[in-house]
């Protein structure tokens, strides 16, 4: 069985996007490959999880600078471990330059989920080590093909670049009652993320001069208080409801009760937005806004809901109140939404890819990348509804 060392940064119950992949990705590699998964961890201590079928190891954190982990206990783990696949999730600067100076001898696979879009300095000191990281890659996935074209970082890598979408677990939304909600005219909009810049949340609450009903914003994070006061201040705040973060089974019943689902992401730091394939396994029709990156290969405008430019709440507005008002159009794209859901975005069918690739990195296989050409995603087999 290959040994295969997961880097990332942060593991759930951390909660973000990169997490939630991370997560999905180990849950369902873990009866196939002996895996080991390093993460940071929240506090100054090391701790260790075997609970979920897999070594998990947190990391002391010294602190945390530029979002970044400080984590020393990395380089000697690094030295230490004997894996053959190395499978490190980016964007972690620390990581990648503390992988590369441990000068481990394993197979390297960079799972690039994003460009780093805001934090300029970091962005351009970084630049030369993940330069030698995606050089030294024998395989670099990205979630879309958008990615792989928009980024300037991974043009000079395209030939090792593979699309491999990212998949959830699609049980839990699945058996959602999507007839239901098309008794009447929708009142119910559902947002779901951290409280961060690039989400666009500002231009969610703003849009709602422009549509009627009620919103309810899950998560949390260093932005709800300027969201609270934004919604005080367009006199909107009875319409906006905010849960902070919730329970699995609380999510699963906010998107029960939710008629459709809206991503307002406002820059390129979103890179795919698995949020919206939970709320089409659920057949919630999505607004997401047009960026050129993973979220493109997502939702389909007009066939699984509505796509419009971001950062404009009116834009925004519209295409919510244009399908609020529309309860056997919402049905339609929302049962269209769980089909592609289903066909593309489960975290089976993820793992299958990320299978394949193992095979074709690791050292039996030969020269790293040396097979890539064998292997399409799209081959794939579709992932089943859940019985």
């Amino acid at each position: 069985m290959t040994r295969v060392l997961h880097v990332g940064k942060y593991y759930p119950p951390r909660w973000g996007g990169m997490e939630t992949a991370l997560k999905d990705i180990c849950e369902t590699l873990a009866p196939r490959v002996d895996l080991r998964v390093v993460v940071a961890n929240d506090a100054p201590r090391q701790e260790e999880d075997r609970s979920s079928g897999f070594h998990l190891t947190r990391l002391a954190t010294w602190r945390t600078l530029f979002s970044q982990p400080l984590t020393p206990g990395l380089w000697r783990l690094l030295r230490r471990e004997r894996a053959e696949i190395v499978h490190l999730h980016e964007p972690n600067p620390l990581a990648l330059a503390l992988f590369l100076l441990a000068r481990h001898r394993g197979r390297l696979v960079i799972h690039y989920h994003s460009d780093i879009v805001r934090q300029r300095k970091l962005k351009w000191l970084y630049r030369p080590i993940l330069e030698l990281g995606l050089s030294r890659a024998g395989a670099i996935i990205a979630g879309s093909r958008e990615l792989i074209d928009g980024s300037p970082v991974l043009a000079r890598h395209r030939a090792k670049c593979l699309v491999i979408p990212f998949g959830i677990d699609l049980r839990p939304f699945l058996p959602l009652d999507a007839q239901a909600r098309a008794a009447a005219p929708g009142r119910r909009v559902l947002a779901v993320g951290r409280f961060s810049y690039y989400k666009g949340f500002q231009f969610l609450i703003e849009s709602m001069a422009h549509w009627e009903g009620e919103l309810t914003l899950v998560g949390d994070g260093e932005l709800r208080a300027e969201l609270e006061a934004t919604a005080r201040r367009l006199g909107v705040e009875a319409r906006v409801h905010f849960t902070g973060r919730v329970s699995q089974e609380e999510l699963v019943r906010h998107y029960r009760e939710a008629d459709l689902f809206c991503l307002p992401s406002c820059e390129r730091s979103e890179a795919f937005g698995l949020v919206m394939v939970e709320a089409m396994g659920a057949a919630l029709p999505v607004v997401s806004t047009d960026l050129p990156t993973g979220v493109r290969a997502v939702n389909q405008h007009g066939e699984t809901g509505l796509v419009v430019a971001p950062g404009e709440p009116s834009a925004l507005g519209a295409a919510i109140s244009s399908l609020l008002g529309d309860p056997e159009r919402r049905l339609r794209m929302g049962l269209a939404g769980r089909e592609r859901a289903v066909r593309l975005f489960s975290r089976e069918a993820m793992a299958e890819s990320i299978l394949r690739l193992y095979a074709a990195v690791a050292p039996e296989a030969g020269a790293p990348g040396s097979a890539l050409g064998t292997i399409s995603p799209a081959a794939s087999p579709p992932a089943s509804p859940p019985s």
